[in-house]
């Protein structure tokens, strides 16, 4: 892991991805369509995912405080498509939940039991918190993992055969009809020219800007899934980056809804996001 603090209010990167040099190897030669049927067989190739994985969250500042309290946690990630992702995180050595989030696709829970909080809102983040890592969204690693290929009635692919930086790569550039006469960058997917490898994600909003850039690497085939064993998000509106190593990975293996419901402990504060707060305690409730 690469670490360099900077001025106070300044970004820095904390994390370095993994990447086999390949300083001699030919360049591999594909169309779009071929590019784009790499999108769509990894994207169709798995239904479900059950991990165990390593998680390291940093802020995209010169502040540590809360970079300790969650650092190399172990955690589990439960994925059912289309859009239901659960995430639990434990802290080291004693094994207790310093996280535990679910997402629907459209509305999050967030448990924090060392703050007994339990947040409940949208997904979209209109206000982040100051407090950085509250703003974790299941939703924010649902756009890792998934990486979508183009939606022919709504989106276009164009690419580019990018070379500088000594990464020889394709970039897809999928662009969204948001309406009639106007058309928006969705994401830009970079394929390692010497494998025709994913190595990186960017996803953007409607203004242009990157909401989350994702780094790929160290492929793997696991029960027919080619899947990265680790992967880099950031996320720069909500200034933090979030590293991921796979440990165990199983795919396409029954998970019941009942796994991604996540109900208020009795006794803990909830808060209400683009909803107002509710200061009082819960007597329990139903999952997401």
């Amino acid at each position: 892991m690469a670490v360099t603090l900077v001025c106070a209010g300044c970004l820095v990167r904390r994390h370095k991805l993994d990447r086999a040099a390949r300083p001699n190897a030919p360049l591999l030669t594909a169309s779009l369509d071929e590019l784009t049927g790499i999108l769509r067989e990894r994207y169709d190739s798995f239904e479900t995912l059950n991990a165990t994985v390593d998680l390291e969250p940093a802020l995209l500042s010169s502040s540590k405080g809360e970079i300790a309290e969650y650092k190399d946690v172990l955690g589990y990630i439960l994925f059912r498509k289309p859009s239901s992702i659960r995430v639990i995180a434990l802290y080291p050595v004693v094994r207790t939940t310093a996280f535990d989030m679910v997402s629907d696709g459209h509305s999050f829970r967030l448990y924090l039991p060392g703050k007994n909080l339990f947040l409940i809102g949208l997904n979209r983040i209109e206000k982040p918190s100051p407090k950085k890592l509250e703003n974790l969204r299941p939703e924010h690693l649902l756009d890792a993992l998934l990486i979508r290929p183009p939606d022919p009635p709504s989106e276009r692919a164009v690419f580019e055969n990018w070379a500088e930086g000594g990464e020889p790569s394709y970039i897809v550039h999928i662009i969204r009809r948001e309406a009639p006469g106007r058309l928006d960058l969705a994401r830009n997917i970079w394929f390692d020219r010497t494998s025709l490898e994913i190595h990186r994600q960017q996803v953007f909003d409607a203004q242009g800007n990157i909401t989350s850039d994702a780094r790929y690497g160290e492929w793997e085939r696991r029960g027919g899934v080619l899947y990265p064993k680790q992967i880099i998000v950031t996320r720069p509106k909500e200034e933090y980056e979030l590293s991921i190593r796979f440990e165990k990975a199983t795919f396409n293996q029954p998970i019941s809804r009942e796994k991604f419901d996540l109900p208020e402990p009795p006794g803990v504060k909830v808060e209400r996001i683009n909803g107002g707060a509710s200061a009082k305690p819960s007597g329990g409730g139903g999952g997401g």
